[in-house]
Order: structure tokens, then sequence, then C-alpha cells
């Protein structure tokens, strides 16, 4: 059974599902048709049903509630590992420039409004590819950013500004890992299909822990930032127990954010798969 997956070229997905797109675990009948693509990409994807298995934004989630379950495997989801608001000028938020956000339905710009509200600041949000946000600020062609990934890392060394971390911000209002990004399966693959879908990815996760060295050429070769002190801080950052499985407290983090962004939608056990 042929699935087709979408998953991000960062180090935490390359790392989480190496062993099962690389035949490291046995996967059964299923074969995976693996595309590669930023996070917006992935979201503008699952919206319009391109994937049977597919990672996107928590934000995104109640958008494509319909097609999609979400699986309890494989996400990014945990403490000190938010978006990063930063600036080529200094701490603060100009209020008259643009921010650059990873795309409208990224959890990214969900916690940036959240932060915003919260702190009563008024912002225009610029909506860019990811990988672009960055070099953009480092280049100076922009002065304000939202930044995920790998360049929490360096982006000292590269004379930017921390104006906020987001994700700091939401776990001390919410006391709750902060959900980024999550595995959902198309519905109408069924039930017992997702079940085994999501067992693969836990068990890919477990192989990826105890042989950790299989996967560093297929990480950097997917990689934007390769240097291996930052590819293994970021897989330390975003793969942990709760891409094993993301447990009740993982299902508290996502339920307050539904309350955020789409609290019309109801019992957050409906958002998944099986």
């Amino acid at each position: 059974m042929k699935l087709k997956i979408g998953i991000s070229p960062c180090p935490n997905d390359t790392f989480i599902f190496h062993a099962l797109l690389k035949h490291l675990i046995d996967a059964g009948i299923f074969e995976f048709e693996v595309t590669f693509a930023d996070v917006q990409s992935l979201n503008e994807g699952a919206q319009a049903g391109n994937f049977d298995i597919v990672k996107i934004s928590y934000g995104n989630l109640w958008n494509v509630q319909n097609r999609y379950g979400l699986l309890y495997s494989g996400g990014a989801m945990g403490y000190g590992c938010g978006p990063l608001l930063l600036s080529t000028k200094s701490n603060s938020l100009d209020p008259g420039i643009p921010v650059g956000v990873p795309g409208k339905n990224t959890t990214a710009n969900a916690l940036l409004k959240f932060w915003a509200a919260g702190e009563g600041i008024t912002y225009k949000a610029e909506y860019a590819f990811f990988n672009e946000l960055y070099h953009d600020l480092f280049n100076g062609d922009r002065i304000q950013g939202l930044v995920i990934h790998e360049n929490r890392f360096t982006y000292e060394q590269d004379g930017l500004y921390l104006i906020c971390d987001l994700g700091e911000y939401w776990e001390k209002k919410t006391e709750a890992p902060i959900p980024l990004g999550g595995i959902v399966a198309r519905r109408d693959i069924g039930k017992d299909v997702a079940r085994k879908v999501d067992e693969l990815i836990r068990r890919s996760v477990e192989f990826a822990w105890n042989n950790p060295k299989e996967s560093e050429s297929f990480i950097k070769e997917h990689a934007q930032e390769t240097e291996e002190s930052v590819v293994k801080s970021h897989i330390g950052l975003y793969v942990n127990d709760f891409s094993a499985h993301m447990g009740e407290k993982g299902k508290v983090a996502i339920e307050q954010l539904q309350q955020l962004i789409a609290p019309e939608y109801g019992d957050v056990k409906s958002l998944f798969a099986y």
C-alpha cells in the first residue's frame, strides 16, 4: 500500500522519519513516497488534500480537520522550542516595519498573535518561506522576522536581536508545552491504517534514538544549517518524549491552542485520526 507523505527538510523531521523512509524498520505492507517542503507548503498541501500523511502546523489543524485526523507520534512539541521574534535593529518591535512570518496558518503566526494581543502590540505581517526569512534578516533585506528551527541557535552570533521568545511567552501564560507541528493522516485511509502508521512512526523515532549515527548523512543532505553542533542541538530540542507519543500533556496543550485559535470546534478528541 503506497502512501504519500510530506515532511519538512528540518533535522527533527528527517531524524524521526529516516528509519521509516529508508526501510530500516519493517513497514509491512506500506511503501512511502516522500515530499520534502517548507511548513507553509505542507500546510497548503494538506488543505488541498495532496498527502496521505503530512506534517502540519498545529495552527492549521482546524482548517484540515474534516479531511485529516491527528496522529499521536512524530510531531514537534515541547518546552523552550518556540519561534523567536528577531530584529536587525533592537530588542523592541517597531510597529511601522512589517514582521516576516513563515506562513499564515503556522503555529508561529498563532503564537505571534497571542503575544501581540496579550501585550497590546500592533504589527503588520508579511508572509514568506521560513528559510528565506532568516537569510533576509542576516543579509539586511528584512528588519523584523519570526524565526523557527535551526536558526534559534545561531542568531546571536549572527548579530541579530531577540524581541521575544514566543514559546517562552506561551509557556508562562499557559503552563503547557508548545504545540508546534503534528502528523496528520487522511481520514479516508481508515482508522486501522492510521493506527498502524502511527505505530511505525513511533518505532522510527525509537530506532533513531537507539542508532543516532545512522541518520547523520540523511539529515545533513536536507538541512538548512549543517554544522554538527547546530544539528544536534536542533534534534535534542525538538525530538523528545512528545515525539514518540504526545500523551495527556500534549493533548492539553493542543486543547489550549484550540481555544486560542478555533474554540468553535469543541471537543479536541474529534481532531484525532483514531
